[in-house]
């Protein structure tokens, strides 16, 4: 179908309810309208419904408030020279020059600086 085609027809619709609109008896007229004012009365002008509208937009300003307040509590506070070992560790890992199968074999190299370090293994005092 051509849209010329689906233009006629919508027109042709628009225009068959238009006069099927225009032809209704006064009773049902009045009967729509009372039901579309009792409609619009129920969706805009409930006491309860501004009440709640408001109670959660204020539940949410505090919310988000209090997230803000506690973030920012904690950015402040943090301690800003003193890392965890492991932060250290990766920072380490990130900024050095070291290739990076050093790093996969760290746990050899630590255990073998240990040794070295330590006591000499098979003398006998």
């Amino acid at each position: 179908m051509n849209p010329k085609d689906e233009e006629k027809i919508l027109g042709a619709a628009e225009d068959l309810l238009e006069d099927q609109v225009n032809n209704l008896n006064a009773r049902t007229v009045r009967r729509l309208e009372r039901a579309r004012m009792g409609a619009l009365e129920a969706a805009g002008e409930s006491p309860w419904g501004s009440f709640l509208r408001r109670r959660w937009l204020m539940f949410g300003s505090f919310a988000t408030a209090a997230t803000a307040a506690i973030a920012l509590f904690m950015w402040f506070n943090a301690s800003p020279g003193v890392l965890p070992a492991r932060q250290i560790e990766d920072f380490e890992i990130i900024t050095s020059q070291e290739r990076l199968d050093f790093y996969q074999n760290l746990d050899f190299y630590r255990w073998l600086a240990a040794g070295e370090n330590g006591p000499a293994q098979g003398k006998t005092s």
